[in-house]
């Protein structure tokens, strides 16, 4: 099995990250299926009792090591609680069946091919630098799965949704590299008023996934959405589109557009009080919500096996 990712003292979050490690090692075909049992075991492995610790510990031995694996069953316990959770809200899209404290792949899909991907990404934060990627294709290829995932939320058409973001160095949909250009046409294609701005460079201002739902008359004013995608551990909370779009600096907005941010980890590392309790006014769209949307997509074959093609390249390189 995959090494296990260096865990932090923190129930909670050590827990999903055994869950993480399970959905690794079983969408990765690494094991057939995994218990609570084999995880606590394999957390167990190398007990933390080092000589000072003996030394202490002297005659209560025996009863720290039965509350050591008592309190690693139940962290082993919790992570499969958080795999049973995603897979209660995910019902068929979810390629893991969990049951009875068992966890194993079910028939590979198309869930499974995008699973593996996100998975993989999620992989690379758990184990850093490990992968040895740079960022460069799988920034890429997440920025475009972001625009076909908000387009299918938004239930809109091919037409219109866009990369704007400018990871591979070009933009999508033909867009000019030039950001003002790129502004301009964006514009036109919304048929939202232009603005005049002067950024003589190629940025995106967080705008990497956008795509808007536009009534039959062609006029301004409609649901549109600009969303970023960051592939950084923790980076979403901070990473949300610029303030210029929503302020109508970059396209001249009739109805102000909400924003989204999409990543790889699950929303439920950060509670619902942390979230409120910050400035995030953002769609979060975590690895569950974006492989749920993702199902009714229309994604082109050409991007499914460039994701399957990065998958096995880095799949490889993960510690054992």
């Amino acid at each position: 099995m995959f090494e296990l990712p260096p865990l932090r003292n923190d129930p909670k979050h050590d827990a999903i990250r055994l869950a993480d490690w399970v959905e690794v090692n079983l969408i990765m075909y690494e094991a057939q299926y995994l218990s609570v049992i084999d995880v606590t075991d394999e957390v167990a492995r190398t007990p933390p009792d080092n000589s000072d610790d003996s030394e202490n510990r002297g005659s209560d031995e025996a009863e720290f090591k039965s509350g050591y694996w008592e309190a690693v069953e139940q962290l082993a316990d919790s992570a499969y609680q958080e795999l049973l959770e995603r897979a209660q809200c995910l019902k068929d899209y979810y390629p893991l069946s969990v049951s009875r404290g068992v966890a194993q792949l079910e028939n590979a899909t198309l869930a499974c091919d995008l699973y593996q991907f996100l998975v993989l990404l999620r992989a690379r934060q758990l184990y850093p630098n490990a992968l040895g990627d740079d960022g460069q294709e799988s920034g890429f290829l997440f920025e475009k799965l972001a625009v076909y995932a908000i387009s299918a939320y938004l239930g809109s058409g091919p037409e219109h949704r866009v990369r704007f973001g400018v990871a591979g160095g070009y933009r999508g949909g033909k867009l000019p590299l030039p950001v003002t250009e790129a502004a301009e046409e964006l514009s036109g294609r919304m048929h939202e008023r232009p603005v005049v701005f002067s950024a003589a460079d190629t940025r995106d201002f967080g705008g990497d996934a956008i795509s808007w739902k536009p009534f039959l008359d062609r006029r301004p004013g409609q649901l549109a959405v600009i969303g970023q995608a960051t592939i950084s551990e923790g980076a979403w909370k901070d990473d949300q589109p610029a303030k210029r779009w929503t302020e109508r600096r970059i396209v001249g907005f009739l109805a102000r557009p909400i924003t989204a941010v999409a990543f790889p980890e699950t929303l439920s590392l950060t509670s619902t009080d942390e979230l409120n309790g910050s400035d995030f006014s953002s769609i979060p769209f975590d690895r569950i919500r974006l492989l749920h949307v993702l199902q009714d997509s229309d994604l082109p074959n050409e991007l499914v096996q460039r994701l399957k093609d990065w998958v096995q390249t880095f799949v490889q390189r993960l510690p054992r």
